[in-house]
Order: structure tokens, then sequence, then C-alpha cells
């Protein structure tokens, strides 16, 4: 195999460049028997004669020609990619992707694309909002970078750094002219009346939700709507009797109307706790490592 490195390609289109052995040896800082030396061992290697020379200069011959602009293609990628590693860790380009549950996308989306847009405009940046598990599944196949969401389907993988979040406060939420707000008291019970309508709920969370109706073995328990877009479930719940559970960081007043905390009087204490993960054997990119650090300042805020 050959050893065509960069200062030997260097040598070559330096002789081609200059026509001269003394000049091109000066460009390179070379003495011109080094460089002589450099070139006539290059030429036994590859077989083929490289340059012809004359007492009135040096000529790349057909073969060097070839050689030559290849060489300078080579030379052209290899700068190119020591430019573009300083650019990535001055987080100046490359792409990022990033996984968040529904409720974490409510909260931080769109200011984290505003944000980052405006640290790191020639970053590409792709999200996806989904289920923890297709979450998880994007993350172990290398799809994603980071992810953020629900922590109890994180930590029992051993093939993940995470960082635990703070506990985001939640409770069922109405809309302000629901009829069980007309009453002086509300028990979880009353709930089974009405459509409840979430994001998609894993297997691990149903029972508690079950739990939490107080339902028996044998009653069907069925969410009328599944959607991992929470600005569309809370338009539901504006404009019907459904009812959602909601952080509170998710729920604010808009044009469209409030909703407002169902509170019934043997409700349980709710709340979520977000765990941001990546994989523990894969160094993060530094626009994975900035985004990691805007994601856990916005969550404690």
């Amino acid at each position: 195999m050959h050893d065509l490195n960069p200062r030997r390609l260097n040598h070559l289109v330096a002789l081609s460049e200059e026509g001269s052995f003394a000049k091109a040896a000066a460009r390179v800082h070379l003495s011109q028997p080094a460089l002589s030396r450099s070139i006539q061992s290059l030429e036994d290697e590859l077989g083929v004669r490289l340059f012809d020379r004359a007492a009135r200069g040096v000529t790349a011959t057909a073969a060097g020609v070839m050689v030559v602009d290849r060489a300078k293609r080579v030379l052209f990628e290899a700068r190119r990619l020591e430019r573009d590693v300083e650019l990535l860790k001055a987080n100046e380009i490359g792409d990022l992707s990033i996984g968040l549950g529904p409720y974490v996308a409510e909260i931080l989306l769109p200011d984290l694309l505003v944000e980052f847009a405006k640290r790191y405009p020639r970053i590409s940046v792709r999200v996806h909002v989904s289920d923890g598990a297709a979450l998880l599944g994007g993350l172990l196949d290398e799809k994603l970078d980071l992810i953020v969401t629900d922590q109890r389907g994180l930590l029992a993988n051993s093939r993940l750094s995470i960082h635990l979040l703070p506990r985001q406060e939640a409770s069922l939420y109405v809309r302000e002219t629901h009829p069980l707000l007309a009453r002086d008291r509300i028990v979880m019970t009353d709930l089974r009346d009405y459509p409840i309508v979430s994001v998609p709920v894993p297997p691990y969370l149903l029972a508690a939700v079950r739990r939490v109706l107080k339902l028996r073995p044998h009653e069907e328990f069925r969410l009328q709507s599944e959607c991992n877009d929470v600005s569309v479930l809370k338009g539901v719940v504006r404009r019907t009797d459904a009812i959602m559970f909601a952080t509170a960081a998710t729920v604010t007043p808009d044009a469209d109307g409030t909703l407002v905390p169902l509170r019934p009087v043997d409700s349980p204490e709710m709340g979520l706790e977000f765990g941001l993960a990546y994989l523990a054997d894969r160094t993060l990119s530094p626009a994975s490592e900035t985004a990691l650090m805007m994601i856990r300042d916005t969550l404690r805020m």
C-alpha cells in the first residue's frame, strides 16, 4: 500500500505549480535534495514517472497531471475536514436530533428552537415528539442524539446516561364552564361520567389510572382520544366536557380560554418526573451538550 500522506501530496502539487525543484523546495520548507528524494521515492512506489526533468524546468507527465489533480482534491478535502472539525467544536455546523415527550415538547417548544437558532444558526435541529417507548427505541438505534421523557421508562436501561429533572406538578384540567365545577364536592368516581383525553398512556401507567378512577377489574376503561400534541388536547378540552391530565407548566391562559384544575377531594398527589437520556457509550456532540444544558435550565424554572 502506497504512503500517499498529505505531506508528500503537497510536495507533488508544489513541484507541479512551481515547475522548479528549487522554488518548490523553498515553498514546502525542504532542501532541494530532500524534495527530489521525496518525488523520486513516490515515483518508485507508484511505478510511474510523474515529472519530466529538463534544464529549462520540470513538467508533469500525463500520469503526473492525473496524480497532481487527484492530490489537489485530496488536500482540499483534508483542509475542509480540519475546518469542519474546528467549526463543530465551536458549535457552528452540524445537526442535532432531539426526542421529546408530549408534555416536555409543550413546555420547551418553540422557545428552545428559537433560542438555539439564535445561538447556533448553522446547526440543523430535528425534533421528534412521540411516546416514551418510541423515543427510547430511536435513541437505542442511534437515530436520536438525546431524549426527554417520563423517567420511569428509562431507569432500567443500563445503556443510558440519565439526568433526572425536577418534578413537574400536575393536575386534572377542564374548561371553565365544565358541569363538574358547579358541584360543591367532587370525587374521583365522578370522572367516569365524562370523556378523558390524554397523550398515549404506557402500560405501566394504565394500571395507575384505573386505580385513580377506582375502577373494578371487570370495568372497562378507554381514553376517548389520544394524541401526542398537548395543544390539540387542550383545544378539545376547551370545546367539550372532556377531562385531561396535564402538568401545570403546559396549561397557560390564552385567547381560546383558560383551563382550570379539577380538584376531587380524594385525588392523589399528581406529578411527572422527566429524565433526559443519551447513550452512555457515545460521546455527545457540542450541539447535543448545548441542547442538554438549555433543556435542563428551562425545566428547572
